[in-house]
């Protein structure tokens, strides 16, 4: 049945959603306890509503902050295999390195600086924040980037936002779709999406997503294999009572990147290819992650939602890499470098439970209530091992230190039985944690204009030392308030405010041996707090929604890194007074007719550290932090019946310089300067054709072959991005 008309019916416990778009799909019934199925024509960069991991279900525009999205499909338009190939298309977010790590509204969020979401849930250190690894798109179907602290909700997560992963759930409806994909650097990818139920009732459904890849990448000693395999069920034993399994195994063998080393100061003078490391070096990962959420209706207007994640984190990895500094500075020919071998099994377990209680105070107040509790755990494996040399012992028996020249022609290959280890190596990983959270929130809905939000939540965490022997701990406790007011002007137009708190908390090591990270005393827990203001406008009969954001974040005792490493072998690092983020970002997605869609985006963003112990970074910007971004993506499918199913995509990047992390190198006074990473512009292009159940696409990326930076952090730390390349994609639904 087709319909021009966009039916949504919302009910609340079991409840039946049943929608259908614009010239495109049948109307489809499914029964659920929670809002997990988004109603959006096919091959539109459209989402008009958000979970966020159930504590938020509804319109977007209604919610009163900024998120910035890519749906499913996007992400199959410009054929991105990793997040990292989205971050141009997402406001406010800047790449800072290849890994999963990246700078949102100025702050960097990954690894040790901001826990990434998967579904809502924390992944903690494993799929979703390896650091290392950026996540595979292959069992997305969205990318959400929650701008603010988002504390209340979530716990410890630094201020610009986090990354919430949104996966591909069961549907009854039968689907099955392979597609073969080979471009540039002898890259050749092959996914696989196949689902449906799995009986005649609908009780069990089931997806299967998988993905495997095989490159040589532009970079040298860089080669990879990739292989994820992400199979997920749900099972509806009778009405009111849902359960949804979701597992994950994610392999990778290949090469730890360290980016490209800077010579004589010039940017341009090594080729992009050219890498430290050596032939004999690997990285080896692999994640699995288990998933299971209950979802149950207690009474009409009551549900109750629970949820455990289990993620386990392996690693092996030889690597020859720099030691951040020159022996003949500034010249900047001979890199000092270190070997490192390491073992290491990580393991984080996470669980939510939750009530949502709606009911109507009278007839123009309606109230969503949340009560919950969340508890995350980290913890390293007791028989890691991680060894490192700084030196070792030459043809004449002598004992050198490990040094690159990067002026050579040829380079000696170093045996790992020539290497001198040093006593002890500190691993560069989180502090082991637990941490566990108690929250409210009311959702307030005034006749059909006001959205109000209240929250609270209490923060309590506990860390402790990194030798695994729990040998000393700490304790902290933190209130988090969040209130938000969205305002309905009219149709197409909402005004919306809020206000967030959030912390990042130190960990043990930093608290008890601070002396090893360079420190005079010990370090103090970041805090912060945000406000935001703007308005979301639905042009076109809002099928492009656009956003218009105002924000300013102040984050005190800021822990920045200065790129030095302490005889201890820990990263020096200096706790700023007082940080600030301000700017405004301007979103939009959505098409503006049936064959046209768009999506773009614009951030001016100005950071400073305005009080700092260290001179040299007073009134400096943040590092990767740059002032000016903008992003243009637009797709036209032609609908007339010769051309039908042609389509074309383009878009151009644009990135301004942005600061470095450390200082390399002096002015003429002597005093050490910050050097900027160059900014650049991109063009990309692709071309589509559909007939029935095929799909061809070809995408070029870097048309005019831009050598540029991504980021980095410094004169031996720069990560260059790939010369022009292409993808060619054949995909088949059956």
């Amino acid at each position: 049945m087709k319909t021009k008309l966009l039916t949504t019916i919302l009910l609340v416990g079991s409840s039946t959603i049943t929608f259908a778009q614009q010239d495109s799909l049948s109307i489809d019934t499914y029964e659920l306890n929670e809002i997990t199925a988004t109603g959006r024509r096919n091959n539109s960069y459209l989402n008009n509503t958000t979970e966020l991991g159930g504590k938020f279900s509804g319109p977007i525009k209604d919610l009163p902050e900024s998120i910035s999205l890519v749906t499913r499909e996007f992400i199959e338009d410009k054929q991105a295999f990793q997040i990292t190939d989205l971050i141009h298309d997402l406001a406010g977010v800047n790449t800072t390195s290849p890994y999963d790590d990246v700078t949102i509204r100025g702050f960097r969020s990954g690894y040790e600086s901001g826990i990434r979401l998967v579904n809502g849930m924390r992944s903690g250190y494993g799929y979703g924040t390896s650091f290392w690894r950026a996540p595979l798109t292959v069992n997305l179907e969205s990318v959400e980037v929650i701008k603010g602290s988002g504390a209340s909700l979530f716990g410890d997560i630094a201020p610009g936002g986090t990354i919430n992963l949104v996966t591909k759930k069961p549907m009854a409806r039968q689907k099955n779709y392979v597609q073969l994909s080979y471009g540039s650097f002898n890259t050749f990818r092959t996914t696989l999406d196949v689902g449906g139920a799995l009986d005649h009732q609908d009780k069990v459904l089931f997806r299967l997503n998988a993905g495997y890849e095989t490159t040589k990448t532009f970079r040298d000693n860089n080669d990879r294999k990739t292989l994820m395999v992400a199979p997920s069920f749900t099972y509806k034993p009778f009405k009111g009572t849902r359960l949804d399994f979701d597992f994950i195994y994610d392999n990778s063998d290949g090469y730890l990147d360290r980016g490209l080393t800077i010579r004589n100061n010039n940017f341009y003078a090594q080729p992009r290819n050219f890498n430290i490391n050596l032939p004999t070096d690997f990285y080896k990962a692999n994640f699995m992650t288990s998933n299971v959420k209950l979802s149950q209706n207690i009474l009409p207007n009551l549900d109750f939602f629970a949820n455990y994640m289990w993620t386990k984190y392996e690693e092996k990895l030889d690597e020859l890499r720099t030691r951040n500094s020159y022996a003949d500075a500034p010249k900047n020919e001979l890199l000092r470098v270190r070997f490192q071998s390491k073992e290491a099994k990580d393991y984080t377990h996470n669980a939510v439970s939750y009530f949502r209680l709606k009911f109507n105070q009278n007839k123009s107040v309606d109230h969503k209530i949340i009560v919950g509790t969340d508890w995350s755990s980290y913890e390293g494996d007791k028989n890691n091992v991680l060894r490192e040399a700084r030196h070792r012992i030459n043809k004449d028996g002598n004992k050198v230190e490990l040094i690159v020249n990067l002026a050579a022609a040829e380079r000696e290959i170093l045996s790992k039985s020539s290497y001198v280890w040093r006593d002890k190596a500190t691993f560069p990983f989180l502090n082991p944690y637990s941490t566990i959270g108690i929250y409210v929130q009311d959702h307030i809905s005034v006749g059909d204009r006001l959205n109000l939000i209240l929250g609270l939540r209490n923060e309590t965490y506990h860390s402790y030392s990194s030798d695994l022997k729990k040998t000393y701990r700490t304790r902290e406790n933190k209130w988090l308030p969040r209130l938000g007011l969205s305002y309905k002007i009219n149709n197409e137009i909402n005004y919306f405010a809020n206000y967030s708190k959030g912390f990042v908390p130190a960990g043990a090591d930093l608290i008890y041996k601070y002396q090893e990270f360079g420190a005079k005393e010990a370090y103090k827990t970041e805090n912060s707090y945000q406000i935001e203001t703007g308005v979301k406008i639905g042009l076109f009969k809002n099928q492009l929604q656009s956003e218009i954001a105002l924000f300013h974040i102040n984050r005190e005792n800021m822990r920045i890194s200065t790129g030095k490493y302490t005889n201890a072998g820990r990263e020096e690092l200096k706790q700023s007074s007082k940080v600030i983020s301000q700017g405004v970002e301007i979103d939009m997605r959505g098409q503006i007719t049936r064959e046209f869609q768009i999506s773009g985006n614009y951030t001016f963003n100005h950071t400073e550290i305005k009080s700092s112990p260290d001179e040299l970074q007073q009134n400096e910007s943040l590092g990767n932090a740059p002032k000016h971004m903008a992003g243009l993506w637009t797709k036209y499918v032609f609908s007339q019946p010769m051309l039908k199913g042609l389509g074309f995509g383009a878009g151009v990047y644009y990135v301004s310089e942005r600061r470095m992390d450390n200082s390399m190198r002096n002015d003429k006074t002597g005093k050490p300067v910050f050097d900027n990473w160059p900014s650049y512009a991109l063009a990309n292009a692709s071309v589509y054709y559909h007939l029935k159940g095929v799909r061809l696409s070809a995408n070029i990326n870097n048309i005019f072959d831009k050598y540029y930076y991504l980021g980095g952090f410094d004169y031996t730390r720069g990560f260059v991005g790939a010369p022009r390349n292409y993808m060619i994609s054949l995909g088949y639904s059956f």
